[in-house]
Parts: structure tokens; C-alpha cells; sequence
């Protein structure tokens, strides 16, 4: 184990919002541990972080229990403690819901939310014990409303948010704090590939956010670190919009 610094452990690291939170946590002095799927992914991230402050890779599937187990017990033999996690590892699948296929949606469940709620499982047996920690989901402006042609993924966001909440009342008395940020479109791989595929609607998202564009992962990464940090420490159950004014706007010009 290295001399104490806090630690982070990230879900989805390997690219978009989980490799921006893990430049910024590193970047404010926490050990991070990185978990992905694509194992080549997170090696290139911790290529790109301060090695003063330590990260380890660990490849593995949010929907394995066992996986997230073990990661978890690594993170804290390396850093001492799990001070903070942050869930970003998700899917998305374009469809029109009448023709949806079973499996797509019962997947885009298991990744997005199940998965969720296993690390946080995971981590929060840690916290508990240590009697502090923070936890911060990703979910979306579609889990307060709905889409067309993303039936699974707005209504895994939603359970995103209801999870949030369930776990905050749960965990608050033990030390733990569960909160979630709510981005609209962020310029990430997975969004830029609907993009290039023709199926996102990125003049009608620009055109909603007052601030008329897309999210940087900067930008959701920083809120990530302010509802993990100590300047929140009294926010628990929030999900904070991270959506340049989107779900504030109810009024359309097109």
C-alpha cells in the first residue's frame, strides 16, 4: 500500500465521462483506480495521470458481482481506503420501442442500472465499514423524461435516479453519501458515434440547452468531483442537471 492519498474507483474509465473524471480526480491528488472492460482503454488512461498519486487497472464487466468485489478490495489494499466512486460505465441503444428486441433492453438494464447498484454494493460495504464515502451515478436528462427510440435507456436512467435516492436514505446514517449528476448530450465516443451514424439529433439538443451545445466530459467530470468532495458534504439524494440549461427550458422555437 502506498502512503495515504483518497482514492477514487470509476466504472467505465476506459473513455468519455469516466477518463474525464479520472484526469480530474488525479489531477486534485486521489489514487484511481481504473475499471473497464477494455483493458487496452484504461492502460492508456493511467498513461496519461500524475504517478505521484498511483492508479491501478482492472479489467473486468460491471454486471459481474465478483469482479466489482475484487476490484474494490484492490483499490483499498493500494490507497488504504475507497473514498469516492463514480459510475460511468453505460450503454445506449437506438430503437424504435415497438420493434425493440427483448435482449437490448433487458442488457441496456443490466449495464446501466444493475451495474450501477453492484459497484455501488461493492463499494458501499467498504464505506460502511470506514464510516465515510461518497458515491456519484451517472444518469441523464432522459431519466426525468422521456425519448424517442431510447425506451431502455430513459427508463434505465430513471431507475438510475430512484436508485440514487433509495441508497442515500439507506446509507446517510452510516457515512455514506449517493448522489448522481444528470447530463444532457456529452461530446463522448458513444454519442459521437450516434452522431456519425446519422441518429442523433444534435441541432434539436444544441437548440434546447440555453447554452446551446453539448457537455464537455470536463464538465461532467467536475460536477462528479464537487458532489464527491468535501464542499458537498452535506448533499445527499441530489441529482444535479449538468445540462446547460436543458431541463429548464419549456419553451421550443422549432
Amino acid at each position: 500500500m502506498q502512503d495515504r492519498h483518497k482514492s477514487v474507483f470509476i466504472t467505465g474509465a476506459g473513455s468519455g465521462i469516466g477518463r474525464a473524471a479520472a484526469l480530474r480526480f488525479n489531477a486534485e491528488g486521489y489514487g484511481v483506480c481504473l475499471f473497464d472492460l477494455n483493458e487496452e482503454a484504461i492502460g492508456n488512461v493511467a498513461a496519461e495521470l500524475n504517478p505521484a498519486f498511483g492508479s491501478i487497472c482492472v479489467a473486468g464487466s460491471v454486471t459481474d458481482a465478483g469482479q466489482l468485489t475484487d476490484a474494490i478490495a484492490a483499490t483499498k489494499n493500494q490507497f488504504g481506503t475507497v473514498d469516492c466512486v463514480v459510475t460511468s460505465a453505460g450503454i445506449v441503444k437506438v430503437e424504435p420501442a415497438i420493434d425493440a428486441d427483448p435482449e437490448n433492453f433487458r442488457r441496456t438494464m443490466e449495464i446501466n442500472v444493475v451495474g450501477s447498484w453492484l459497484a455501488a454494493q461493492a463499494a458501499g460495504r467498504v464505506m460502511i465499514e470506514q464510516k465515510h464515502g461518497s458515491i456519484v451515478m451517472i444518469g441523464s436528462v432522459y431519466g426525468a423524461g422521456g425519448a424517442p427510440q431510447r425506451t431502455a435507456y430513459c427508463a434505465s436512467k430513471g431507475a438510475v435516479h430512484s436508485l440514487v435516492q433509495s441508497l442515500a436514505v439507506e446509507w446517510g446514517p452510516l457515512g455514506v453519501r449517493v448522489n448522481a449528476v444528470a447530463p444532457t448530450g456529452v461530446r463522448t465516443p458513444m454519442v459521437q458515434d450516434l452522431i456519425d451514424k446519422g441518429i442523433y439529433n444534435l441541432k434539436g439538443v444544441q437548440a434546447r440547452a440555453p447554452l446551446g451545445r453539448l457537455a464537455e466530459p470536463e464538465e461532467v467530470a467536475a460536477a462528479c468531483f464537487f458532489l464527491a468532495g468535501e464542499e458537498s458534504r452535506f448533499t445527499t439524494g441530489h441529482v444535479l442537471p449538468v445540462d446547460g440549461g436543458w431541463l429548464a427550458n419549456g419553451y421550443t422555437t422549432s
